[in-house]
């Protein structure tokens, strides 16, 4: 293999012969591009090609890529070279909070302007029903009270920061953990601006395993729901060529600045049956069907759940459906330029 890249082992599903095929697939951080090998046979399934949608940081245990049209899910490192470099990379875990989830679209454009990306993100709430389960955690793993001291009754979301030093870069973000000293010391930091609305984990230690009980404790799901209310609301999706550039945050902020309320969020990522079934409605509708299939399966989205409470008068839906436009840009500057 190839010194300078990062290996995984991936699997594509073949639809045509019902089968799930093992591949050997590296990435080239250089120019960013990919080879595809297959597992079993050791022949080349796609030879080293740029791909421009690609990142280093979309490539982790358990994520789905899109390669030229083909869904690989990445299920564990290919080789000790890749494992040793990935498992020294640092992860960072965030709670924002109260008065800074208005505020969230700006913290998250920060976070992408500092070279980091966000893995894992929802905006999630202590169920009341199981909330007790939280006192056997705090006696059983005193680890997390600090996490847990911090954690509020209200919505708040939660965050996976990955990057180069993604530990330390978040918490210079953050600022000082005395907010007095943020305030003087680093009043452009989150805590100088948002106070202790921003959470940062103590160590690299602890954020990942803050991390892990946040997102993939099966327990915690209990207690933790999602915060949406399913009431006079709508869908908006951020698409995922959106989310990669880094555009998320800008337009979540304008989502904010019209007065709309988010009310839920979530980082997730489309399987193609999930996503063709999702899409549905369109097929034999609009001859963009399958490309927007392909569009939405190409990496992580956002889902938000929008309401707006101060205008009782119209319909979220109907609301956020004029404060998008058309849904081609095309049209939207054809009538504006016919006025």
């Amino acid at each position: 293999m190839n010194t300078n890249s990062n290996v995984y082992l991936g699997e594509w599903y073949q639809k045509e012969a019902d089968l799930n095929r093992q591949l050997v697939v590296s990435f080239f951080p250089s120019d960013n591009s990919v080879e595809l090998v297959d597992l079993k046979t050791r022949k080349t399934f796609l030879r080293r090609t740029k791909v421009e949608e690609l990142c280093e940081n979309d490539f982790f245990i358990g994520a789905k890529l899109l390669i030229f049209g083909k869904q690989i899910n990445i299920l564990d490192y290919g080789d000790a070279k890749t494992r040793n470099k990935k498992s020294d990379e640092q992860l960072s875990f965030g709670l924002i909070k109260a008065e800074a989830l208005l505020h969230i679209g700006e913290i998250l454009t920060k976070i992408h302007k500092a070279g980091l990306g966000v893995r894992r993100l929802a905006m999630l709430k202590i169920d009341d029903n199981y909330s007790s389960m939280l006192k056997s955690v705090r006696s059983e793993t005193s680890s997390l009270n600090y996490l847990m001291d911090c954690m509020p009754s209200q919505s708040f979301v939660a965050l996976e920061i990955i990057g180069n030093n993604a530990y330390n870069q978040y918490r210079e973000l953050c600022g000082p953990e005395s907010i007095a000293e943020a305030k003087q010391c680093a009043p452009n930091s989150f805590r100088g601006l948002y106070g202790s609305d921003v959470y940062c984990s103590r160590s690299a230690d602890e954020a990942a395993n803050e991390s892990r009980f946040i997102f993939l404790n099966n327990d915690i799901k209990l207690v933790l729901r999602s915060s949406a209310l399913y009431t006079n609301s709508t869908l908006c999706i951020i698409k995922p060529h959106a989310v990669r550039e880094g555009k998320a945050g800008e337009i979540i902020t304008e989502i904010l600045r019209k007065k709309f309320t988010v009310t839920a969020i979530k980082m997730l990522r489309f399987e193609r049956p999930n996503c063709e079934e999702f899409l549905e409605v369109y097929k034999g509708v609009v001859p963009e069907y399958e490309s927007m299939v392909m569009q939405m399966i190409s990496g992580d989205c956002m889902a938000l759940e929008i309401t707006n409470k101060y205008d009782d008068t119209r319909s979220t839906y109907q609301s956020f459906r004029d404060f998008c436009g058309p849904i081609c840009p095309v049209s939207y500057d054809t009538d504006s330029n016919a006025d």
